[in-house]
């Protein structure tokens, strides 16, 4: 192995939900070893704030405005950036969101399904639908990454719904994979457990008295950072990994080997991934 395998210089890699978190780092990341990124997201100041500091370090990218949960949208983005380029050589589908109906099975509704089906599952469906026929037509393969959770692979009660979405990203990048390993293109994903973004703030989550037990709470001792799922996807979208296709990476300190969920005492839907606390400390 040498070190020019570790870059991504000519190729062009779309990444969604690239105007924060995980979707930033990685467009920095990919940027950084000589990818032209293009960077989509739904909140146009936050993308093009992105794709600006990229250009400011002597990257290249371009930020489109797109709400990846829309056809028209995806549509849209793909046209253009197909207009510009001669194909997309890595795709990462990182649009997810368990946030936006947290509650019992139960107490949910019917619309909340398909909103969280739309976010979490259709917008890849959709995305790959939309880039992977240049791919096979540039004929000279590709990689599709695309973050899952996680809670894809274990339990995430009062969010079963966004889990069993995440659940299902494993069996379409495993069918997927076979599909298009005839091209040489590549379909893995990456699920890492709780990492500190925009939209997930560990400390928001946990008591300031519980703080200082975090590195207990993780086998490595602390939370996920955007750059472990860069790593990861670096690793996937270059010549390190040229037979690796149809699996899932697990960014996530060990948390899948070693953690469950613990329901709180008295509360009877309230569940902490953390063990029950008292102040007298840890109940096993």
């Amino acid at each position: 192995m040498q070190p020019k395998d570790i870059n991504l210089r000519a190729k062009t890699a779309v990444i969604t939900g690239a105007g924060a978190g995980i979707g930033a780092e990685i467009a920095s990341t990919f940027a950084n070893f000589g990818a032209f990124v293009c960077l989509l997201d739904k909140n146009t100041s936050a993308v093009e704030g992105v794709a600006a500091s990229i250009r400011d370090a002597d990257g290249e990218a371009w930020a489109l405005t797109a709400d990846v949960t829309r056809s028209a949208d995806v549509a849209s983005a793909a046209e253009r950036i197909l207009s510009e380029r001669p194909s997309v050589d890595i795709l990462v589908n990182n649009v997810g969101d368990f946030l936006q109906h947290v509650k019992p099975f139960l107490e949910t509704a019917e619309e909340e399904w398909s909103a969280l089906y739309d976010v979490n599952l259709g917008q890849m469906l959709r995305c790959t639908k939309a880039f992977a026929p240049s791919m096979i037509e540039a004929k000279n393969g590709g990689s599709i990454i695309n973050i899952s959770s996680i809670e894809g692979y274990r339990a995430i009660p009062t969010c079963a719904v966004y889990g069993a979405f995440k659940t299902a990203i494993g069996g379409f990048v495993r069918s997927l994979a076979i599909e298009l390993a005839p091209y040489q293109i590549r379909v893995n994903a990456i699920a890492p457990e709780t990492t500190e973004t925009e939209q997930v703030v560990p400390d928001a989550f946990t008591k300031a008295k519980y703080r200082d037990q975090v590195e207990y709470w993780n086998p490595l001792g602390r939370w996920g950072k955007p750059d472990d799922i860069a790593g990861a996807a670096l690793f996937l979208a270059t010549a390190l990994s040229p037979w690796i296709t149809g699996t899932t990476i697990h960014v996530d300190g060990g948390a899948l080997a070693a953690a469950g969920w613990y329901r709180q005492p008295g509360e009877k839907q309230r569940w902490t991934l953390a063990p029950v606390i008292k102040e007298s400390g840890f109940i096993y």
